[in-house]
């Protein structure tokens, strides 16, 4: 089973870039299977909605998105390809602000089956005077980005650090998300091929 994980802020373009591998794979006949985070299940699905519209301490949510990720890796069965719609790098970046936090998410991190670790993470990178026009063109999308609209460079600075940081053969890939759709896309084409996780 080959994993990749999706990463980066609301409004960089992910979600647009899963689905245009969503039809590549169709198109070309690739098994595969999409998640998402936190989420995934009929189950999750509600504790997502509870954890989207609350106001938890940090804490507390680092330990329900982990305990939430646990189950769900639990309950999933092997795939030629699974693709995580965010996956540990999210609760780095946006639950890390001490080294204490930092510890704790590397730990459980740790936890995770190596079989589930991604084998590429493409991490969407947004300037902020993007990320603002974007969010005027669409609106606020739940409690949560909001809450975390005012600390831009802080989880900017996180989504760095966990570049830098090597999670068993993971390849963590950045990518200019103010390019254009397509080529973003083809970059991540270009990236999976690369990496032989297709032909």
């Amino acid at each position: 089973m080959n994993v990749i994980s999706f990463e980066g802020f609301e409004y960089s373009g992910k979600s647009t870039q899963i689905n245009l591998l969503k039809k590549y794979f169709k198109k070309n006949n690739i098994k595969c299977s999409f998640t998402r985070e936190p989420g995934g299940n009929k189950d999750l699905e509600k504790i997502r909605k509870i954890i989207l519209k609350s106001n938890f301490d940090n804490l507390s949510l680092i330990l329900f998105f982990f305990a939430s990720r646990f189950s769900l890796l639990s309950s999933i069965k092997p795939k030629n390809i699974l693709v995580f719609d965010r996956f540990f790098d999210s609760t780095y970046a946006y639950q890390k602000y001490t080294l204490k936090d930092k510890n704790l998410i590397l730990e459980l991190i740790e936890q995770i089956d190596k079989k589930f670790i991604p084998k590429l993470t493409f991490y969407f990178k947004i300037d902020k005077k993007t990320l603002l026009k974007r969010k005027k063109q669409r609106g606020i999308s739940n409690k949560f980005d909001k809450k975390y609209m005012g600390e831009f460079n802080r989880i900017q600075k996180n989504y760095n650090e966990m570049s830098k940081i090597k999670i068993y053969k993971r390849n963590f890939i950045t990518i200019d998300a103010s390019k254009t759709k397509e080529d973003i896309h083809q970059e991540v084409i270009k990236n999976i091929i690369k990496w032989k996780l297709i032909k």
